[in-house]
């Protein structure tokens, strides 16, 4: 029907798209693997440059190091309340025909509601935040630390209501309403160029204190985010008349260079950027005794001014289609649908402001003579809902023991976020002054093909 075809070319489709193209990114609280393969429970016990991004008092080394270089740090999860990958294996990767080439899948009745019953709820949810550094260094004297860093970050946050997967499935039923008012959408990219200054301090002449502070010049290529969709509509099931309301405000701005022209992407290591901020961490940690340390960090405080290539999308309206063969009014409704664009000055948004406390229990010499078995927590407690970031809580608890020389192996759990529990796992290898990490903070990826979400994370430093 001409009034199906109106919605489904309206902002629906484009909404969905950037919803699944989120799914298949990632959310972490650094670039360290350490972190990610204990369960982002070891924010107290990273130090050095894996300490950037998660607590700037512990970029001062403990064990000697003056100059650390780190070499392409990354750290990135994705995941989905909904759909997991076999879901999404059987149903939209085609089916093999008698000469094993894959063909398009046709949906049945019953495939249709088996995917719908993959919503835990009436939204589903998608998150992603992928970071890496392109370059970090670190210097550290008797007198002061500092360490310069940049880091690239692209993140979203997608809500998306059930009645998106009904509609595009069974289109607009008559007598069922359709409301679009919990679709959330958010998602930015950016870089930080931060100067990090940490030192410690000994209170009472005996108890090591450290503090330390980052400010960092955040450059934005591009940011997408939905202020409201409270758009709705049902259809008679008498006279098939629609009525609906399309009332939706969205804000953006992109750089070129990162947009595809020609079915080419197109990108560049330095883009003009699109909007600048300032952004802060703060942070301390305390050595009570041997045994415990505690620390607590306030990181990405500030916000983007987003300037250049600024527009608003906005639309209010009620609308009626009671004759849907006059298409002068089909296209008059669909142009309130899809709303009114619009250059506009600047807008601007929060970083991805959180809290973070964490402890470290250490046993000495085990399993050996000189080296520690570490148990870490970490509570995580995001200020806002930007891309990347979450108001829900977030704790780890993990663990880490060198039962081989120079290999440490590592256990974790996180509690909260898009998945209400994940165990990770990781490994790291220390070669002379050279330091590899490698972890996962969801495990399942590996063992099972019934997975929607995804965490890894990999870094390294040479050390002098």
């Amino acid at each position: 029907m001409t009034h199906l075809r109106l919605l489904r070319t309206g902002l629906l489709p484009l909404l969905l798209s950037v919803a699944l193209t989120a799914a298949a990114g990632a959310q972490t609280i650094g670039t360290s693997a350490r972190l990610t393969g204990m369960g982002n429970s070891s924010a107290g016990l990273v130090r050095g440059l894996d300490a950037l991004n998660v607590n700037p008092a512990q970029l001062v080394p403990n064990d000697g190091v003056t100059v650390s270089l780190g070499i392409l740090p990354f750290g990135a999860q994705a995941g989905a309340d909904f759909m997991d990958y076999a879901t999404y294996e059987k149903y939209f990767t085609g089916t093999p025909n008698e000469k094993g080439v894959r063909e398009a899948t046709y949906l049945t009745t019953l495939d249709k509601q088996a995917i719908l019953n993959t919503f835990q709820g009436e939204v589903g949810h998608f998150t992603h935040d992928i970071r890496y550094a392109l370059g970090g260094l670190m210097i550290s004297t008797k007198f002061l630390t500092v360490g310069f860093s940049v880091t690239e970050r692209t993140g979203s946050n997608i809500s998306l209501p059930r009645s998106f997967a009904e509609f595009t499935f069974f289109g607009n039923e008559p007598g069922k309403e359709f409301d679009f008012s919990k679709t959330e959408v958010s998602s930015s990219w950016t870089r930080d160029y931060a100067l990090t200054v940490a030192q410690e301090f000994r209170l009472y002449r005996r108890i090591p204190v450290l503090v330390g502070a980052s400010v960092k010049l955040v450059h934005g290529y591009g940011y997408f985010g939905l202020e409201r969709f409270n758009s709705s509509f049902v259809t008679d099931p008498d006279t098939y008349e629609v009525r609906g309301t399309a009332d939706m405000a969205a804000r953006y701005a992109g750089s070129e260079e990162w947009l595809f022209a020609n079915n080419d992407f197109h990108y560049t290591l330095f883009p003009d950027p699109v909007g600048s901020g300032i952004g802060f961490d703060l942070g301390a940690n305390v050595q009570v005794n041997r045994y415990f340390s505690a620390g607590l960090s306030l990181v990405d405080l500030g916000s983007v001014t987003w300037n250049r290539r600024a527009h608003e999308i906005s639309a209010n309206e009620d609308f009626v289609i009671d004759d849907i063969t006059t298409s002068d009014q089909v296209d008059e409704i669909k142009s309130r649908l899809n709303g009114q664009e619009y250059a506009i000055p600047s807008f601007s948004t929060p970083l991805p402001s959180a809290m973070i406390i964490s402890g470290v229990f250490a046993l000495p010499d085990m399993p050996r003579k000189g080296r520690n078995w570490y148990f870490t927590v970490a509570y995580r407690q995001g200020f806002n809902d930007v891309a990347g970031n979450s108001t829900s809580p977030r704790l780890g608890l993990g663990t880490e023991i060198e039962l081989l020389y120079n290999v440490a192996f590592r256990l974790g759990a996180n509690f909260g976020g898009i998945r209400p529990v994940t165990l990770g796992a990781g490994v790291g290898f220390i070669a002379d002054n050279f330091k590899l990490d490698i972890g996962t903070m969801d495990v399942t990826p590996h063992l099972t093909n019934t997975f929607s979400a995804v965490a890894v994370g990999i870094s390294s430093h040479w050390d002098i």
